[in-house]
């Protein structure tokens, strides 16, 4: 299937007032980004757009670096370098981090002869870390297609990173194996389509009367392994996590992601645990051997049909259908939203949010910054960029230029979908998660929990302390 830019999505995170500007101090060089680039390197598919990479003329020789952010479109990366090396003669080298070792990888090239003209922060208190290293976009054609300042971090009038990807998550779901439950005269519970699994009761209900019907299903489980190895614990000690703040700190009206690191009590600590054991016991994998899984290991089993339901995002379908082997028929993929037992949840959709914004490294020549620019400019712009980033990539970006863009990811049909059914998103309320170490620290707790080792007390009680220790640290940095 093929389809436009979402524009329900995109109004649906335009109303979330916690992504609009960031405050802040002032780089230590943003004069460097004070006069827009303008170059003599023409780039196609954009009768606007010339750029250039120097102010002498000549043709740029150095080496655009860009360090990138998702491991899941690191093959794809590589096609969007070799593209605009391709058509402009320009060198692009992408170096994709590990997961979850980003700022550290980070931290590492910014020290070395190869340090990267264009990276990623995914929040302020990463913002905070490197402003100095971010020039200022505001005098950019890329600045001027970002249709809202909601994508943006910015602060002093200044525009420090841009979003280049509005990511939605939920419970990514196979209908055809639904809608054979729902079909099936075995079935013990009274729903009739995954319209009824808006609540945690009901899709409780269902779940678990589909393991007891896996046979008839022909899947190993209902959900995909609960991947809880160090590195490939995040859609758990963060992405799950969403749920409990967003409903503690009172939801969208209330939170403000570019103040404070709120106070934590885990006030919703049972309903995490709902859905958590829901996923470890209804599984294709034992709950001793969580700790040996990746994500990769669980969208292959979505993709292979031998389970029903996974979380992950809308990110995840290039690795569902680039799967070896892959069954599920693109047309079956959609999405429900994550329930807990919440009241007031039946109202709430998909967990939607920009997570990461592109900056360009303040501190590399003005040449080396104009070459970045004419890169992003040119991805975001020409015809053969927009579509390695609607059909590649699969980013959907906030910029005007990728509007008659084409899509073939079919998670994005059932986010408006949602969207139009008048569901609330989940704004990204655990970008206010306070260090990598919490993360870390819960992620392994969850897998203490899930193989027997730990109470469920005991990971709130250390959930809660060490929120508060990494909570004051954080904000003192920030102050």
């Amino acid at each position: 299937m093929k389809k436009r830019m979402m524009s329900l999505l995109l109004s649906a995170t335009v109303l979330m007032s916690s992504l609009a500007a960031c405050s802040g101090g002032t780089p230590s060089n943003s004069k460097a980004g004070s006069e827009k680039a303008s170059t003599n390197v023409e780039v196609k598919g954009s009768s606007e757009q010339k750029t250039t990479v120097s102010d002498t003329g000549k043709k740029y020789e150095g080496t655009i670096r860009w360090l990138n952010y998702k491991p899941e479109v690191a093959d794809q990366m590589n096609e969007v370098a070799e593209a605009y090396t391709k058509e402009t003669g320009i060198k692009v080298k992408i170096e994709t981090a590990a997961s979850n070792t980003y700022e550290p990888t980070l931290t590492a090239r910014m020290d070395s002869s190869d340090a990267p003209s264009i990276f990623v922060v995914d929040g302020i208190k990463m913002l905070n870390t490197w402003k100095e290293n971010c020039l200022d976009l505001s005098q950019t054609e890329l600045n001027s297609w970002a249709q809202n300042d909601t994508y943006k971090m910015t602060g002093e009038g200044k525009v420090y990173g841009i979003s280049y990807s509005l990511e939605a998550w939920g419970i990514i779901v196979n209908k055809g194996i639904t809608d054979a439950y729902f079909k099936s005269p075995n079935k013990k519970t009274e729903y009739k389509s995954l319209d009824d699994l808006y609540k945690f009761d009901a899709l409780k209900a269902v779940v678990e009367d589909m393991q007891s019907m896996k046979d008839e299903l022909g899947i190993d489980g209902v959900f995909g392994s609960t991947s809880l190895k160090a590195g490939d614990d995040w859609r758990y000690q963060s992405h799950l996590m969403n749920q409990p703040v967003y409903w503690e700190w009172g939801g969208t009206d209330n939170i403000d992601l570019n103040g404070e690191i709120p106070e934590f009590s885990f006030k919703y600590a049972e309903n995490y645990k709902n859905i958590l054991d829901l996923y470890l016991n209804n599984s294709v994998t034992e709950k001793s051997l969580v700790g040996t899984k990746t994500v990769d290991d669980s969208m292959a089993e979505f993709a292979l049909g031998k389970c029903v339901m996974i979380q992950n995002g809308d990110w995840a379908w290039n690795t569902i259908q680039n799967t070896d082997g892959k069954k599920i028929k693109d047309e079956d993929v959609c999405f429900i939203p994550i329930s807990t037992g919440v009241d007031g949840e039946d109202k709430m959709g998909l967990n939607i949010g920009a997570s990461q914004y592109m900056c360009v490294n303040s501190q590399l020549s003005k040449e080396d910054q104009d070459a970045a620019i004419a890169f992003l400019e040119w991805l975001f712009s020409s015809d053969t960029g927009k579509m390695l980033v609607s059909q590649k990539l699969q980013f959907v970006t906030p910029f005007s230029t990728m509007q008659d863009a084409e899509y073939t990811n079919p998670l994005f049909a059932s986010e408006n979908a949602i969207a139009a059914s008048g569901k609330m998103p989940y704004i990204w309320a655990v970008t206010l998660i306070p260090s990598e170490k919490w993360k870390e620290d819960f992620g392994s707790s969850l897998l203490q929990y899930a193989q027997g080792q730990k109470e469920w007390e005991e990971v709130v009680k250390e959930a809660v302390s060490e929120w508060a220790s990494e909570r004051e640290l954080a904000n003192a940095n920030a102050a």
